[in-house]
């Protein structure tokens, strides 16, 4: 059975600290905890709120893996930093098995576009085991006055600087995803970024914001209950959930960048230990019931191994290092959320 355990983040005060310094605190105190646990269990580490898409998949995956014979996981969400705050603290854990990280674009493509000094290396720092799925990410708002990505783009530009959309945080792929689509399309909204994909989705239900650029697998439930109509979607081809929803390549606008989950150890993890837990994992996500559950939110399951999704990171690092610089952004990804 997964226990879930939510450790007290780092006071406000503390993002005013140098980078290193706050890293040291933040390192000293995960240690702290990890040192009274139980050596036999798996620590999975999320770099981003709870019930955000990165959230409800490795939950799924910790399942799996408690209910197949990996012994008792524990789901830690340590957001902060765009992802970074828990990348650096497994990339500095023994490489023993029982540290674990679910990688996103943000700890391990965006971070190291806006951050020259990360505390980590996105290829160096880690042992590669399995990129388990991805996801496009979906333009929504609500659903009672636009019917459409052309009618959207059209009352935007008609209203400059005064419509806004919402983010899991500065520096983060909503963010940028969104800032790339209006920059091609010409308009411009003001950033309200949120704690958590939640509660970003949530400003935009309240009429807080106009519009988000979230990943699939946080929309669509909301999408099917009436509440956020999608009007454009990323990647090469149409969700079969979402049949009528056209992309964006459709409407003239290359937007290829798809979200992707991915499963991460401490650099150094033995090449039997690191082939079992993709195997666990893969065979955890291939099963009927869950094959269907994440389908049905957008998901597709991949299983990508050691050295192929090394050559993904990567390519993802160049990926958005372009993004960045041809939007010409300035993040301070110390504080970002």
């Amino acid at each position: 059975m997964t226990h879930t355990t939510f450790a007290k983040q780092p006071s406000l005060s503390n993002w005013n600290l140098p980078k290193h310094v706050f890293i040291a605190l933040a390192l000293s105190s995960w240690f702290a905890v990890c040192a009274q646990s139980n050596s036999a269990v798996i620590e999975l580490i999320v770099p981003t709120a709870a019930q955000g898409s990165t959230d409800l998949l490795a939950r799924i995956v910790a399942k799996g893996l408690a209910q197949n014979g990996f012994g008792q996981v524990n789901v830690r969400n340590m957001p902060g930093r765009s992802g970074t705050l828990a990348a650096a603290y497994v990339a500095a854990s023994i490489p023993d098995g029982r540290t674990l990280l679910v990688a996103t674009p943000s700890s391990h493509g965006i971070a190291s576009a806006l951050d020259h000094k990360l505390p980590y290396d996105p290829i160096k720092s880690f042992t590669s085991i399995v990129r388990f799925a991805s996801a496009p990410y979906l333009l929504v708002v609500n659903p009672e006055r636009i019917p459409n990505l052309a009618s959207f783009t059209k009352e935007a530009k008609q209203v400059p600087n005064q419509w806004a959309y919402s983010s899991t945080g500065v520096g983060g792929p909503h963010h940028l995803v969104a800032e790339f689509y209006f920059e091609k399309a010409g308009i411009a909204l003001n950033h309200r970024p949120a704690a958590g994909g939640a509660a970003a989705l949530q400003m935009l239900q309240k009429g807080e914001v106009q519009v988000m650029l979230p990943a699939a697998i946080l929309a669509i439930p909301r999408i099917r209950q009436g509440q956020l109509t999608a009007l454009a979607v990323t990647g090469s081809q149409r969700l079969n959930v979402l049949p009528d929803v056209p992309t964006f390549n459709e409407a003239g606008v290359q937007m290829d960048m798809v979200s992707w989950y991915g499963l991460v150890a401490p650099k150094g993890l033995p090449k039997e230990q690191t082939e079992k837990l993709a195997k666990g994992v893969l065979s955890i996500l291939s099963e009927p019931l869950n094959q269907k559950s994440l389908s049905d939110l957008g998901i597709n399951i991949t299983a990508e191994l050691g050295a192929d999704f090394e050559a993904t990171i990567k390519s993802e690092m160049g990926q958005w290092k372009s993004i960045v610089a041809h939007l010409g952004l300035k993040v301070d990804i110390d504080k970002s959320d």
